[in-house]
């Protein structure tokens, strides 16, 4: 194979590679993220509460009851309906892509 032709081959072969890489970290991300979801439906569920549709927000820490958190949490504000109220409830999840993160917890009104 002649040298040009060859280095062509290496670098399509190498933006293959970087784009596959790439698709499975999405995939890996978007599991994620309904992981969470799943998480969330069961425990309003078990409280006897209802989401409300948009009612599941990711949020800061700034804006959140928690004082701490990591690069490995996402903090979510959700908002559901029990007996006819509407109540907010906070979730700080505890992500797989990064070791520096507070536990998991919950705050209900």
């Amino acid at each position: 194979m002649e040298a040009t032709k060859k280095s062509k081959v290496v670098i399509l072969a190498f933006f293959v590679g970087i784009i596959l890489i790439g698709m499975m970290l999405y995939k890996g991300m978007a599991a994620g993220g309904d992981a969470h979801m799943e998480v969330i439906q069961q425990v309003i569920s078990d409280q006897g509460g209802e989401l409300l549709p948009g009612g599941v927000t990711a949020v800061s820490v700034d804006v959140s009851p928690f004082e701490r958190s990591g690069k490995g949490n996402t903090i979510f504000r959700i908002s559901y309906q029990k007996d006819g109220n509407t109540y907010t409830a906070w979730y700080r999840a505890k992500n797989q892509s990064s070791i520096i993160a507070e536990p998991e917890e919950w705050i209900f009104p």
